[in-house]
């Protein structure tokens, strides 16, 4: 399964813009966490895959890449806009890189935190999916 853009409604008027994550229609799972993410250009996190957590990315502010390998293929996806998500699911890899200083990156969960969904080292991932 591949990581998905996801669009979100986005309402502008004179007062400023406001976009709308609601789960079950603009998320696609019910939300259990959620937690922001900050760094200076140049900066990488993430580079880590999950075994049973599904995460949508948004980018809150600044510049984000996101780098997706699922042990077949790698994408590139760049974040830039409250507007715009990237649905990672299980089994996929990603790392961010952040592309300009201040950028803050919100994940939204389908899981509450669980050290043991996580893998962390790349050479167990590529053994796990068979790359």
């Amino acid at each position: 399964m591949d990581a998905n853009p996801i669009s979100f409604p986005k309402h502008v008027d004179e007062n400023g813009v406001l976009c709308v994550y609601e789960a079950g229609r603009h998320v696609p799972f019910d939300i259990r966490r959620v937690f922001t993410v900050s760094a200076r250009a140049g900066d990488v996190r993430g580079d880590h895959a999950h075994r049973k957590c599904s995460q949508l990315l948004v980018c809150l502010s600044g510049e984000i890449r996101v780098v997706c390998d699922d042990g077949r293929k790698v994408s590139h996806h760049l974040l830039d806009s409250v507007e715009h998500g990237l649905l990672v699911p299980p089994g996929i890899w990603a790392r961010e890189d952040y592309m300009s200083d201040g950028a803050v990156m919100m994940v939204l969960c389908d899981r509450a935190y669980e050290e043991e969904d996580y893998i962390r080292d790349y050479d167990e991932f590529k053994a796990i999916t068979g790359s």
